[in-house]
């Protein structure tokens, strides 16, 4: 199963006081996934993502990953 990533827009309000560490955490984050705008990806990309990114931007797969990386890593 591939790792997800997220990157939250909004601050939201920590449980980590209420449920403690990362408990508290993964609430909040899951929560925010109720927000409109907001999904988790996986931080590697499966071959047809890939496949289908590099055909969408006449580019390489190679190039495609590179591009699916900085948007991962970047993210605001």
């Amino acid at each position: 199963m591939n790792a997800i990533s997220m990157s939250l827009m909004k601050k939201t309000k920590s449980c980590d006081t209420d449920l403690g560490g990362s408990l508290g955490a993964s609430i909040t984050a899951m929560g925010a996934l109720c927000e409109p705008g907001q999904t988790a990806v996986p931080l590697k990309p499966s071959a047809t993502m890939l496949a289908a990114g590099a055909r969408a931007g006449g580019v390489s797969v190679e190039i495609a990953w590179k591009i699916y990386q900085a948007m991962i890593h970047h993210a605001d």
